[in-house]
């Protein structure tokens, strides 16, 4: 029973076990009192529990409020972040509504669009229509985005211009949630400047620097061209070899940079006496030829001749003296001499030597005959022979200046032909003899000899530790003995490695790249450094610049010679030293004539420089003397 209710009963109720309804009575009392006391404890445990509970999920929902607002703050973050980049991003960036509403633009697709300020704050939809009105040609960039109509999930990429006469490159790709496509962004990058420098590289690898022409890989590609056409019309072509008579005596005597006026000014005669479709070219130095199309009678090319040589025969005026000039001009026709144009150069020339050998200021077309003469260089080849038997070859050295303080750095040895005592030859009158007979590499045994035998001769002299540098031709290169040969030479005098550099041509690379990847690895192994010779006068690739291991990259001197009166060689030069720079190569310059050009070329940030201006080619006598000049003395 209840005790409460059993104090109260037997305080009132006496007798109650008496009356056995009185004990029903409270029996049933009792168990309400019992039910109720149940539920008394039943709804304080749940009381309790409940408060628990709540306790525990508040907690819970403060953390996971402060987790929210932390993800909040950094989701705040990224889109501040991400809308500065948009922003701060040069190219013009636009984001699409699915029916081509413009939703949201950076400051650089404002300016691409032309919008201005009231547009954007009245609230105006801005189209499609404002992007396409900025496009030159609709049609090239409809076929261009062709994809997206095929599927709105395709990525798409081109170019297009713009009516203010800029380019750019595009790319667009969609805007996707869970598979649901809302939406597309457009990137837009002003390439304008990026074009013009392709194209000047482009022309200024087609063209010579001092005169503007077609070089000769132009020339031959306009040559191969006219011949095709030619015979496709039954048509002749002519070819015009040009060279000028005693051109040497400028250079010596006005110097070399009046030497290329009258180079320009010549140039510019000859087109003179051309007519519209008649190409001129130049080879390089006092070489010129030109390409005639469409003749269909020999006295067509017979006038052109004539009309040179009375042009010629006019003075130039260099510093105000008068100069007398003339050529000689070679004449080759196509089909008759031949249908290839390196042939039809070859025969052009042997006519423009016939042209010499009959006393200059003439023309001479090819004969069969002419080619007889060719056997002269069978001489050439009796004496270079001998030359190589008796070891009739001297070195002279040109130094290589450091642009940044102007000390030595190093040396070119050049080869020379000593054919009589008092007749040097120089290497461009008979290396090509050499090459073409298979006697180079007797002449580079030679030459590595030499220089490594003086390079140790030089020890505990001013020219100790002073490095070397050899021209080294592609058919030596291509030796599978010559890296073994190179490697013999510096055991043989006990030389360090680090001393010697061999300047490749850009065509040493156009052999086989692996067997060429794996001689410059075993020449690096030893430390021995390696340049690219005339670098912007061949077919330059980049790949090569990128995947071998080389140290120096050298400047044709054409370049550096034009860079006086040329702004367009001036930025070949600068585009040539920054591609050196950025892909870790020391530059170097060939050709420098002055003062100013050799500051240009210090401020651009060329590292070594090398011409007229520091010192010709010299003895090794006249270059221990220049060394103690320039060299700090202990």
């Amino acid at each position: 029973m209840n005790r409460l209710l059993n104090r109260l009963i037997k305080r009132h109720l006496h007798e109650y076990d008496d009356h056995k309804s009185i004990k029903d009575f409270i029996s049933g009392i009792d168990e309400i009192f019992a039910q109720q006391q149940e539920e008394r404890e039943f709804m304080e445990r749940t009381l309790t529990l409940s408060s628990t509970e709540l306790n525990e999920i508040n907690v819970s929902l403060k953390e996971n409020l402060a987790k929210n607002e932390k993800i909040q703050r950094h989701s705040e973050k990224l889109i501040a972040k991400q809308d500065a980049l948009f922003n701060a991003s040069t190219e013009a960036i636009f984001s699409f509504s699915p029916d081509n509403i413009i939703e949201k633009l950076n400051q650089a697709a404002i300016d691409f669009l032309d919008l201005d300020v009231d547009r954007l704050n009245n609230g105006e939809v801005l189209t499609c229509d404002l992007f396409l009105a900025r496009l030159v040609n609709h049609d090239s960039f409809s076929n261009d985005i062709q994809p997206i109509r095929d599927n709105e999930l395709a990525v798409v990429h081109g170019f297009f211009d713009t009516i203010d006469h800029r380019s750019y490159e595009f790319y667009s790709v969609p805007e996707v949630v869970d598979g649901d496509f809302f939406g597309r962004v457009w990137c837009c990058r002003d390439i304008t400047d990026v074009r013009k420098n392709e194209a000047l590289l482009k022309y200024r690898a087609n063209h010579d620097a001092l005169t503007d022409l077609p070089n000769r890989s132009l020339i031959l590609d306009v040559l191969n061209h006219a011949i095709a056409m030619g015979q496709r019309h039954n048509l002749k072509v002519g070819l015009l070899f040009i060279d000028l008579d005693d051109f040497k005596k400028i250079n010596d005597t006005a110097g070399h940079q009046e030497g290329d006026r009258y180079l320009i000014e010549f140039a510019s005669r000859i087109q003179s006496a051309l007519k519209a479709g008649d190409i001129l070219g130049r080879l390089g130095g006092d070489e010129f030829v030109v390409i005639l199309e469409d003749i269909n009678d020999i006295s067509h090319v017979v006038q052109i001749n004539e009309r040179i040589l009375t042009l010629c025969k006019v003075p130039f005026y260099i510093k105000d003296k008068k100069y007398y000039m003339s050529c000689s001009i070679g004449v080759s026709l196509s089909p008759d001499d031949s249908v290839s144009s390196e042939e039809l150069i070859r025969k052009a020339d042997m006519a423009m030597y016939q042209a010499k050998e009959s006393g200059k200021n003439t023309y001479h077309f090819f004969d069969k005959k002419l080619e007889k003469i060719a056997l002269s260089s069978v001489l050439i080849d009796g004496e270079l022979r001998e030359a190589i038997k008796e070891e009739n070859f001297v070195l002279h050295y040109q130094p290589k200046m450091c642009l940044k303080d102007n000390s030595l750095c190093g040396v070119e040895a050049l080869i020379r032909w000593q054919k009589t005592p008092n007749e040097l030859v120089y290497p461009d009158c008979f290396i090509h003899i050499a090459e073409k007979n298979g006697l180079i590499r007797n002449i580079t045994h030679w030459l590595l000899n030499q220089a490594c035998r003086t390079l140790k001769s030089w020890e505990n002299t001013a020219l100790a530790n002073i490095p070397m540098s050899l021209n080294i031709s592609a058919i030596d290169f291509a030796d599978p003995l010559f890296v073994e040969q190179v490697f013999q030479f510096i055991d043989l005098y006990k030389i360090n490695p680090a001393l010697i550099e061999l300047e490749l041509t850009e065509s040493t690379f156009f052999n086989d790249i692996k067997s060429v990847q794996e001689k410059i690895d075993k020449l690096k192994s030893k430390k021995i450094k390696l340049a690219i010779d005339d670098f912007g006068t061949g077919f330059s690739s980049f790949a090569y610049l990128r995947d071998m291991e080389l140290d120096f990259l050298k400047i044709d001197k054409s370049f550096v010679l034009g860079m006086h009166k040329d702004e367009k060689s001036k930025a070949i030069v600068k585009s040539i030293i920054d591609v050196g720079i950025n892909l870790g190569f020391k530059v170097v310059a060939e050709g420098i004539e002055s003062e100013s050009i050799m500051a240009l070329l210090a401020k651009q940030g060329c590292h070594i420089g090398q011409g007229y201006h520091m010192s010709k080619p010299v003895t090794e006598e006249i270059l221990f003397q220049f060394a103690t000049k320039v060299l700090p003395h202990p």
